[in-house]
């Protein structure tokens, strides 16, 4: 036999042979950590006999220090769980307006007078006339409509009527919202809210936009869109940070909160955060994603819930807010004083300009999904709620002190010389109440704002010298405010919740003062200056981010002010109630008849609307078409002085309807 075979066998017998001995040598004594009764042959052989009932003792180690006592270890200690989950949430939305008549057709040339916000198309406006020697003289424009016509050989009878239908203006905008939320711990959270091309009209910042692109001199040669710089081709930058703040939850029921976050109470009727707001119907989504406004706060605020368990607790709250607080040192004096310059942080210039708010509440508010499973039960569900605001301040800029360029104010108009005392101070009081039960909603918000101002005391009318009157004013005069406003709101569903019908109403308080402006955006508003003046201002404004309808309130009168409204309405949901038409009828009147354009009318219109929907169950998408007609009455029907041909013409104007076609896109996520 070779010698490599030799070597193998006697190694294949020594691990043969060998194994079994290791085996026995490795099997630890019974007790410890062998199988009970487990002998030195293993499980299920018969015990030998031994003299020693606990068995044979161990050998001593040879090292030492294996007998020191084992020294006890410190469990890990337990803190918070360390989530570090990133949340993201938002919605991405695209619009198509046409907006028919704005102005109503209560603009027409010659007009002396603003008799709305709305103006005529530039191409319908006017040309300065240089070849007259009358100061402001005009000619009609040379691109107007009937021009226009008259160069395509149109006849003049089809211009008039064409041309009287050509007074629209559309277009379309997007808007990409992310909310994003960090989870720090189970327990602290930081929020923001970041929108991206926020309204953008689409194609508004063309390569072509003052000659950006050398090739594209004219915006028929565009290549591309550019993104939106603000100072270039926007007023806003593509990217824009609107909230961030902090969220800090403790274990016995305790909130802290702070930062510039999200600003609103109850329906939203005198802050609203612009987020929409959750009525538990299937077409939320619609009103959730299709807003234009959204109310943030600067705060520190502290909510406590307390009760039995969550589905009956009750929060009471406290917060601080900075409504306010005057130029910073790097607004008044400029960038040498912003954060990292002269100073190490920016702060505000003056102590006593400083706009101070503090809120309190209690409220007894379900969320959308603890709502849900209440009413699932067939219980009636009651929530309510009562917040009051106390804002006050001390110095304020006289009002109709207009600031220079950002950083240079005191290069103009002195912002020190201008400061009154103001001594102003406001109480806001709002109580909100909510029914369910069933598919039954009755909901309501009404709220009261009382206080006074000290503004700049002027006899008779503004001096020639404005600037030299702000900067010796003192502020001796009191205007009071007082003011009143709620809403209502009654929902019922039928057939299985297929058919809803409801009336929304609202009344807001009302002054003198005509729309789109107020009487205290003059200098000297206690002084009777013709805009209705007096001593107290009475005009409630309703958020307009609650505002819900398409011309009347969110178009022409900006809200919901000197007003009272009816409108009933009606929903029907179809295909799984992904599906929904919703048709409403919105009528207004005017609750001071001098507040409205006419100065002696009381009634400002009739609203009709209708809508298509498309609103997906399961995905969280939505497609919407709607269009709504606005019939002005009365109070849209000013008395005016035109100038014709004939000299100065007094005349009322005859307000006609304005129209308007919308379409939607929303994606929800």
């Amino acid at each position: 036999m070779p010698t490599s075979r030799r070597l193998m066998s006697l190694a294949a017998a020594a691990l043969v042979w060998g194994l079994p001995a290791t085996v026995l040598a490795n099997q630890p004594p019974p007790g410890v950590g062998g199988m009970p009764g487990a002998g030195p042959a293993g499980p299920g052989a018969p015990a030998g006999p031994s003299d020693d009932k606990d068995g044979p003792a161990e050998a001593a180690p040879k090292d030492k220090g294996a007998l020191a006592p084992v020294v006890p270890v410190p469990a890990q200690p337990e803190g918070r769980r360390r989530a570090q989950l990133f949340e993201l949430h938002g919605y991405f939305r695209t619009r198509a307006d046409y907006f028919h008549r704005l102005d109503l057709n209560i603009t027409p040339e010659g007009l002396q007078q603003d008799t709305n916000k709305f103006f005529l198309p530039p191409a319908e406006t006017p040309e300065p006339d240089l070849s007259s020697t009358e100061p402001g003289a005009t000619l009609p424009n040379d691109a107007n409509c009937t021009n226009q016509l008259l160069a395509n050989g149109v006849s003049a009878q089809r211009i008039g009527n064409r041309c009287a239908r050509r007074r629209g203006t559309g277009g379309a905008n997007l808007r990409l919202r992310l909310e994003p939320t960090i989870h720090v711990t189970d327990t602290v959270k930081v929020h923001a809210q970041v929108d991206m091309l926020d309204n953008l009209v689409l194609g508004s910042t063309p390569d072509a936009y003052y000659g950006a692109n050398p090739w594209a001199p004219i915006d028929l040669f565009t290549r591309t869109q550019l993104p939106p710089v603000q100072g270039t081709d926007s007023l806003n930058d593509s990217i824009v940070v609107k909230r961030a703040w902090g969220e800090v939850r403790f274990g016995f029921g305790l909130t802290l909160e702070v930062g510039r976050m999200p600003n609103h109470w109850g329906m939203g009727l005198v802050y609203n955060d612009g987020n929409g707001y959750d009525r538990g119907e299937v077409a939320d989504i619609t009103r959730m994603v299709d807003t234009d406004y959204g109310d943030s706060v600067d705060s520190v605020r502290a909510s406590f819930d307390f009760g039995a368990d969550k589905r009956n607790a009750i929060q009471v709250g406290l917060s601080y807010d900075w409504a306010a607080s005057g130029p910073t040192t790097a607004q008044l004096f400029g960038p040498q004083w912003e954060s990292g310059n002269l100073v190490a942080q920016t702060f505000s210039a003056e102590k006593y300009d400083n706009v101070h708010q503090v809120s309190a509440w209690i409220a007894r508010r379900d969320d959308p999904s603890m709502l849900r499973r209440k009413l699932s039960a067939g219980v009636p569900v009651v929530n309510y709620g009562l917040k009051s605001w106390l804002r006050w301040q001390t110095l304020d800029a006289a009002l109709g002190y207009t600031p220079g360029q950002l950083g240079q104010f005191d290069q103009d108009t002195s912002y020190s010389a201008a400061l009154v005392h103001r001594r102003a101070w406001t109480v806001t009081p709002d109580l909100w109440l909510r029914i369910n039960w069933r598919t039954l909603r009755i909901e309501m918000e009404g709220a009261m704002v009382a206080g006074r101002f000290r503004h700049a005391e002027q006899e008779d009318t503004a001096p020639a010298d404005l600037d030299d009157a702000l900067a010796t004013a003192t502020g001796v005069d009191d205007t009071r405010i007082l003011q009143f406003g709620y809403a209502l709101e009654f929902k019922y569903g039928l057939f299985d919740d297929r058919f809803h019908i409801g009336l929304d109403h609202g009344i807001a308080s009302g002054d003198s003062t005509p729309p789109n402006a107020t009487n205290y955006a003059d200098a000297f508003p206690g002084t009777n200056d013709g805009l209705g003046g007096g001593s107290s201002l009475t005009a409630f404004r309703f958020n307009p981010a609650y505002v819900q309808d398409m011309l009347l309130f969110k178009e022409l009168l900006g809200t919901v002010s000197n007003a009272g409204y009816v409108k009933p309405w009606a929903a029907f949901y179809f295909f799984q109630k992904n599906f929904s038409a919703r048709l409403d009828i919105e009528f207004a009147g005017a609750m001071n008849n001098a507040g409205t354009l006419a100065g002696n009318k009381s009634l400002w219109g009739l609203e009709l609307a209708g809508a298509l929907r498309y609103h997906d169950n399961d995905d969280p998408i939505f497609v919407q078409v709607q269009y709504g007609a606005m019939f002005p009455f009365g109070a849209f029907e000013p008395e005016v002085t035109l100038e014709t041909v004939n000299g100065p013409s007094v005349q009322i104007l005859d307000a006609k309807a304005a129209q308007t076609v919308q379409g939607q896109i929303g994606i929800r996520f």
